[in-house]
């Protein structure tokens, strides 16, 4: 009774109402993709199973108020799916009637028989908890959702015939469950035997109203597979004359057929090289077989495409290198020519300059005055000029980087960099000053402008001395 719903679950509605809500929105995308496996996934969601084998066994045991409620929530589950499903496909741009959606359109008896085994199933697997792991294999066979998705997005594309028919669909699934889950449950003993007893002329009244609605949703159906059946029957009769008819010419020949039941028109389309063949057989024989028939015939005949190529000459491939030079030379670029070359009517052009490649379409008028067949093709190659720049090697850019290192270190100690050298392997330096520099702090500012950890270094230093000369006053010079 719990797993049914039957007796009262707190906040039930809510959660039955929010999976219920994503199930559509699943099932309305998958048949908007086109997607089969969409559309299960929303089957395996949608818990609209569980009100509709409530109501089953409500009636199973009597219990018509319980019985009347859940079909109520069945029918306002129905009402909201629908309605979800409309506004949905209100809001999505391309709404199209895909495959998946016209596959629940035209239910037949084969749906009822399934429905009928699905929803034996879906009681049983209810009523047995060791078989219970088979209830998502029984949502995915006898599908609520994806019908009640069906329905909305046929009903937005203005298609009420087809929603119709997948409205169809989802009552003949409803009623093969309500009347397959009742009988379920009274023959595996869910039913009290008392019960049963005591409300015997009830449950068969209930009984006797299931199957006469089993029976109203069965007429269409069994009318639908009929008609189905004489469709395809139809079809391939129809197919047959005409391939008769097409038989010396089969291979050449592409056909299509197409059947419009509500005005009984034939219509044959042919398509292909063979020029139209006489008419009169086909229609005798289509008559013969469907006199009420209206036979329409085209015939396409396609034609196939010719091209006129030139034979590559010595005498035209000489013209064309004219023209091309006499193109390349008036295009006032700095060029060279490379091949020109005829392959069918397309002349292939190898050609390399400074800038951009000229106009292929000036060269279009030359080629006409040859041939008005010519196209050309041009494979150009854009050069550059290069000029030689003098790029300093790592020594010579070590050397400048040591020799600034030194002069910016030398100055505030008074000292001048005389000389400086350095091979790659030693440093030699010259310096002059007034006072011998520290020859520790020197080799660390060596190693720090070479970025190296050891080097030999050899300095020479020059003490330079400022002398003065004093003139005395009482010196006098004199001209003569």
């Amino acid at each position: 009774m719990t797993d049914l719903a039957i007796y009262r679950i707190e906040h039930w509605t809510t959660r039955f109402l929010v999976m219920l809500t994503l199930s559509v929105v699943v099932a309305v995308m998958g048949l908007s993709l086109d997607s089969a496996a969409v559309v299960i996934g929303a089957m395996l969601l949608a818990p609209l199973m569980q009100p509709v084998l409530a109501a089953g066994a409500c009636l199973s045991m009597a219990l018509f108020t319980k019985s009347l409620i859940a079909v109520a929530k069945v029918a306002g589950a129905t009402a909201w799916s629908i309605g979800i499903a409309y506004l949905l496909s209100l809001a999505l741009p391309d709404s199209t009637l895909t495959s998946e959606v016209l596959a629940r359109t035209q239910p037949d008896i084969k749906d009822l028989a399934v429905a009928l085994a699905a929803g034996a199933a879906g009681a049983y697997a209810t009523v047995q908890e060791d078989v219970s792991s088979s209830l998502p294999g029984v949502a995915v066979a006898v599908a609520l959702v994806p019908p009640l998705g069906s329905v909305g997005i046929a009903l937005e594309l203005g298609s009420n015939s087809l929603a119709f028919g997948a409205l169809l669909l989802y009552f003949t699934n409803l009623a093969a469950i309500l009347f397959a889950s009742i009988v379920v449950f009274v023959l595996t003993g869910f039913v009290p035997p008392r019960r049963l007893s005591d409300n015997l002329l009830r449950l068969t009244t209930a009984g006797v109203g299931l199957v006469a609605l089993v029976i109203v949703v069965a007429v269409p159906l069994y009318r639908a597979s009929i008609d189905s059946i004489e469709r395809n029957d139809e079809q391939l009769a129809v197919e047959a004359i005409v391939d008769e008819w097409l038989s010396d010419t089969a291979s050449q020949m592409e056909r299509t057929v197409s059947i419009d039941r509500e005005t009984n028109q034939f219509e044959v389309v042919v398509r292909g090289l063979a020029p139209p063949l006489d008419q009169g057989p086909l229609l005798e024989d289509l008559r013969a077989r469907f006199p009420d028939a209206s036979v329409t015939v085209q015939w396409i005949q396609s034609q196939q495409a010719t091209t006129t190529t030139l034979p590559p000459t010595e005498q035209l491939v000489t013209e064309l290198e004219t023209a091309v030079l006499d193109w390349l030379e008036n295009s006032g670029l700095d060029f060279q020519l490379d091949a020109v070359r005829l392959d069918g009517n397309l002349v292939r052009i190898d050609a390399a300059g400074l800038g951009p490649p000229p106009d292929v379409d000036d060269l279009l008028p030359r080629l006409a005055s040859i041939s008005p067949v010519l196209q050309p093709g041009l494979n150009w190659v854009t050069l550059a000029t290069i000029t030689e720049e003098t790029v300093p090697t790592p020594l010579e850019l070590a050397q400048d980087r040591l020799l600034t290192a030194m002069t910016e270190w030398a100055a505030p100690r008074q000292l001048v960099v005389r000389s400086l050298d350095f091979d790659g392997q030693r440093v030699e330096m010259e310096l002059a000053g007034a006072v011998e520099p520290n020859l520790v702090v020197l080799e660390r500012a060596v190693l720090e402008a070479l970025e190296v950890e050891e080097i030999p270094i050899e300095v020479f230093f020059i003490q330079r001395n400022l002398v003065t000369t004093t003139v005395p006053t009482d010196v006098t010079v004199s001209t003569l």
